[in-house]
């Protein structure tokens, strides 16, 4: 059966994770001139801060209502992102996905599989390459759901012969055949900020956390309380900010801490680079081989206080880190780069710089 060729038309969803989706939408209305919408499954009463096109509820019963939706989708849209696995309008995970991909297909709909880090991210293998992996406790039961969950969604994933897009380098371990499509951060990050103060006697330590074991938060706040109390520098361990005001925290610090020893870098780390912090954590020997000139700071619990304490007496360094994690952010991070990789996929054009 031939299918008509219709106008490039995208559809991302349904988790949204942080904002991603709809950034990600941002861009590809801005730089390819495509229509884009965002759908997210509805969880809880609580207000979402961030724009979509339609919430949906997470598990449609009807029969005839799913068939709909379904159609709907094949009917509006030529290409399809589908988020950590989880199907438009079905509690059921990646079997339904790829059942509704390949039934997409044969309408002449593209779809692509995408995942951020932990919908993907087996603890077992985490624990196994990564020292200070935080999957060796059980963390309130967190580590034993992931493992079941990740565990067959890798399955069923073997299984799909589609695009996959990963967020974060390291997940080229956890995903055979992936693309990496950078997270994208907002504008606001990219204005002039103020920049970092070499000549400070106590420089400024942020270290901002959602989940401790995560982050090794303990590690962190030990050695920082330490150096704080020696003079040496003014620590601030903050979390619970609303989104709002994380740049200001941020544009207060010198040094920014990320997830020491977890061997990815996220949202946040590239949000700090773009201001011109001088940011630790820990890239990854992974994607430290691919981008070997990324400027996060790399630092495991054992070599985190040494890393510090060598960055806080040696100035002779910070300028020339705090451009290139600029430039960094800018090239990966502003859009540009993403942009291209979904116009390679989608096969558009970039319209616009």
């Amino acid at each position: 059966m031939r299918v008509k060729q219709r106008p490039p038309r995208l559809l991302i969803g349904p988790t949204n994770t942080v904002g991603q989706g709809s950034t990600w939408a941002s861009v590809v209305r801005a730089h390819l001139g495509v229509e884009v919408e965002v759908w997210k499954a509805k969880l809880g009463d609580e207000p979402y801060p961030y724009q979509v096109e339609r919430v949906l509820q997470p598990e449609i019963r009807d029969a005839q209502e799913r068939a709909t939706l379904v159609n709907e989708i094949r009917q509006r849209f030529t290409h399809v992102i589908n988020e950590s696995g989880q199907p438009f309008g079905s509690a059921r995970s990646m079997r339904r996905v790829i059942q509704d991909a390949y039934s997409r297909r044969l309408r002449g709909v593209r779809t692509a599989m995408l995942f951020h880090g932990s919908d993907i991210r087996l603890p077992s293998m985490h624990r196994a390459e990564n020292p200070d992996s935080p999957f060796r406790w059980s963390n309130d039961g967190l580590t034993e759901k992931l493992e079941r969950l990740v565990s067959a969604r890798r399955t069923r994933l073997n299984f799909w012969l589609g695009t996959t897009f990963i967020t974060t380098l390291d997940l080229h371990a956890y995903v055979a055949r992936a693309t990496w499509l950078p997270v994208v951060i907002a504008p606001s990050w990219l204005t002039p900020a103020p920049a970092i103060d070499v000549a400070t006697p106590r420089p400024k330590v942020l270290h901002m956390w959602t989940r401790r074991a995560f982050s090794q938060s303990e590690a962190v706040d030990q050695v920082c309380t330490a150096l704080h109390e020696q003079g040496l520098i003014e620590y601030r361990s903050v979390s619970g900010i609303p989104p709002e005001q994380v740049r200001a925290q941020v544009l207060w610090a010198d040094i920014v801490i990320d997830k020491v020893g977890f061997g990815a870098t996220g949202v946040f780390a590239s949000e700090a680079l773009a201001t011109g912090r001088l940011v630790i954590g820990a890239v990854g020997d992974r994607a430290r081989k691919i981008l070997p000139e990324h400027p996060v700071i790399d630092a495991t619990t054992k070599t985190f206080e040494g890393v510090l304490r060598t960055l806080v007496a040696d100035r002779s360094t910070w300028a020339a880190r705090a451009t290139a994690g600029q430039t960094f952010a800018r090239k990966y991070h502003d859009g540009r780069y993403s942009a291209g990789v979904l116009a390679t996929w989608m096969g558009v054009s970039v319209s616009q710089p």
